[in-house]
């Protein structure tokens, strides 16, 4: 919070006008016995006032200095009057020591009249400037300390309510605790219920504390809170351009939870009139960059890239010298870059992040920008080597503040890319553990979603049950903190009904595979053009029908695979998939001259995806040479397919059924003899 924004600020300018009040009438009556006495204490205070409110501040403490001689600690409304005059003056940045010298007349008008609430409030006021503009905690809890008493004097105020909770507000700053934040909130509804109307700056105080509380406990009221008290301050001022931008926050805020695109629209509209407000600020350009930016990587969204990289050419314009300005410019042209396949953007981005490195070689958020840049050329390029530099750069980052939870997700996020594109299991690894990391300093659904997969593609590669469970509870983690994913996020759907899928495989439960095939055809009914997912319901049903013996589950299976190859007629893994349904079809069908029709079609889908490249389907050829009892072919594609590395274990080659009679012949028993290793 702006100190000069800070609650009691212009109540301080009233109470002075009461206190001046109250010190002529004293006067008045005083006079009458000992004019001489009263009138030249008066007047040096007055002097000294009139001192600081031109700048002077050694001659105004001369005159107050010749006061202190004169009343001999008689009268407590001179220092508190004295105390005030400071206090007003000290508010300004840089002018610490009126501030402290304010303390000390509080502290003595206290001394000399304990009962006095406004000296313990307007003292409160004075400490918790101090502690905002020198950063040093303790100054917060003596300011509590001095609202606790003014409570307990029976003085109940909404502007002493409205103090307390900036005290504790401060606190929670300095303290990270959510108790802390949670009582600030408490009283600034307490100070609502003192008062008909508040100021704009008590909604913008209690705008700021409900926001930061939400970033403590993960709840979305609080920041909904948040967004009315900054609309109660908009309608008080509409001018008023920081509370324009302080709505645009929590409405960001909002958005980056729910992922609603109405709240995206509310966010910019109030960045764009906050900025308009005040042009020549590139503070408000910049953060409206941030959220377009946030935006574009989220959705892919080419408009809103475009968009951020206009808000950065005016935030660039009002002031060249800001790194972070370039920074973001920068990531904007290389996700351009990347999406559009223009190579010249994603070296324009890195010259921008250059010529943020000369301005501050120490904001992590350039290193940032600069890591995300070498994955933009990673991609681009598919190439490992620049995936690793972007990591370096991720690392100088963190080496700078290991806070920055945004560096420990992007070095996650790209060790796992490396790990699915490399089948590396060490790759993958290592970007679990940066995962992990990331979200102990921040849990987002996002990053739940991105943990969840990484660990599902470990589960994958490594055929193992445990990694496959953790994945799964990620994402469930992930859909109860954004309920509205099932809609919004068809991506996230795909990939959690892909693990449940492969889960069926351990548990023999055909509920898994009901379950996917449910989130299959719901990915389905909000995407229609979603890629793979009639491939993946294809194999959902196959393995669902090979589960129950159902031969209606196979026609289904073939049913989405006639559907996804009129996208993809060349799909070899696609073709394969409807051979092998075709093969369990023949099993469960009793007309002999239909089976021989449905085999030869297996055969010769089985065949095609050989040739388009598919090494699967020489087992697959296999099993089908073994069931139509031809051991010659059989132990042909057995060869063809050890050939290409493709078998299976021994573990399921002595146990599929589909090779019942090939096990029988002694040409499979000498190609095991002649395979050692494969029997390891």
């Amino acid at each position: 919070m702006d100190c000069r924004k800070n609650p009691g600020f212009l109540y301080f300018h009233t109470l002075q006008q009461v206190c001046f009040m109250e010190f002529n009438q004293l006067n008045t009556a005083t006079l009458k016995s000992d004019p001489e006495k009263v009138k030249n204490p008066e007047e040096l205070v007055a002097s000294g006032e009139n001192k600081l409110l031109q700048g002077h501040f050694s001659e105004a403490m001369e005159a107050f200095s010749e006061v202190e001689e004169l009343i001999q600690d008689s009268q407590p409304e001179l220092y508190f009057r004295k105390g005030l005059a400071l206090f007003d003056y000290g508010s300004e940045e840089g002018r610490q020591q009126a501030l402290l010298i304010a303390n000390k007349k509080f502290k003595k008008a206290h001394q000399l009249d304990p009962h006095s609430p406004e000296i313990l409030q307007v003292w409160g006021n004075t400490l918790t400037h101090l502690g905002d503009q020198q950063g040093e905690y303790h100054f917060f809890v003596s300011a509590k300390e001095k609202y606790e008493k003014a409570l307990g004097l029976q003085c109940e105020s909404a502007e002493l309510f409205w103090d307390y909770g900036v005290s504790w507000y401060h606190m929670g700053t300095h303290s990270e605790e959510a108790v802390d934040l949670q009582k600030a909130v408490q009283y600034f509804e307490r100070a609502i219920e003192y008062a008909e109307t508040l100021p704009l700056e008590f909604w913008v105080d209690y705008g700021a504390t409900a926001l930061l509380l939400s970033t403590k406990i993960k709840d979305l009221r609080q920041i909904v809170k948040a967004v009315n008290c900054f609309k109660h301050a908009v309608s008080l001022d509409e001018s008023h351009a920081d509370s324009w931008s302080s709505l645009a926050e929590a409405l960001q805020m909002l958005f980056e939870h729910t992922h609603d695109e109405d709240h995206f629209s509310q966010a910019n509209d109030c960045f764009a009139t906050a900025s308009k407000l005040c042009p020549q600020e590139p503070e408000h350009w910049l953060e409206w960059a941030k959220f377009l930016l946030a935006s574009a990587r989220q959705s892919g969204d080419l408009k809103r890239l475009r968009a951020c990289l206009e808000k950065c050419h005016y935030a660039y314009a009002c002031d060249p010298e800001i790194p972070t300005t370039l920074a973001i410019w920068a990531e904007a042209l290389a996700l351009l870059g990347q999406l559009t396949e223009r190579l010249d953007l994603i070296y324009e981005a890195e010259n921008k992040i250059e010529e943020a490195l000369e301005l501050d070689e120490d904001d992590p958020e350039i290193w940032y920008s600069l890591g995300m840049c070498f994955n933009s050329f990673g991609r681009y390029f598919n190439d490992f080597d620049h995936y690793y530099q972007a990591i370096e750069k991720f690392q100088i980052g963190l080496s700078i503040d290991r806070t920055h939870d945004p560096l420990w997700h992007a070095i996650a996020n790209t060790y796992s890319t490396v790990g699915a594109i490399e089948d590396n299991i060490d790759t993958l690894l290592q970007s679990l553990k940066f995962y992990e990391k990331a979200l102990a300093i921040s849990s987002t659904s996002t990053r739940h979603i991105d943990y969840a997969k990484t660990l599902s593609k470990m589960g994958e590669m490594i055929h193992d049950q445990n990694w496959l469970e953790q994945s799964l509870y990620h994402f469930e983690v992930a859909f109860w903190m954004q309920k509205n994913a099932v809609y919004l996020h068809p991506e996230w759907l795909f990939s959690y009904a892909s693990t449940l899928d492969m889960l069926g495989d351990f548990h023999d439960d055909e509920k898994y595979y009901t379950r996917a095939i449910e989130l299959f055809s719901h990915v389905l009914m909000v995407d229609p053009d979603f890629p793979e997912v009639h491939h993946r319901l294809a194999q959902a049903f196959c393995h669902l029908g090979e589960l129950t013996g159902e031969i209606d589950y196979f026609y289904r299976a073939i049913h989405h695979l006639r559907l996804a190859l009129k996208r993809e007629d060349d799909n070899d893994y696609m073709i394969l998939d409807w051979g092998i349904a075709l093969i369990h079809i023949a099993q469960h069908t009793p007309v002999l001259t239909d089976v021989e029709q449905l085999m030869q079609d297996a055969k010769q889908k089985l065949t095609l995806a050989a040739k388009l490249g598919n090494i699967q389907a020489f087992y697959q050829l296999t099993c089908l040479y073994s069931i139509l009892q031809n051991p010659e072919k059989a132990i042909y594609f057995l060869k063809k397919a050890d050939y290409f590395n493709a078998l299976p274990p021994l573990e399921e080659l002595q146990s599929d059924d589909w090779l019942d009679h090939l096990r029988s012949t002694s040409e499979f028993r000498e190609f095991l003899a002649a395979h050692p290793n494969l029997q390891e």
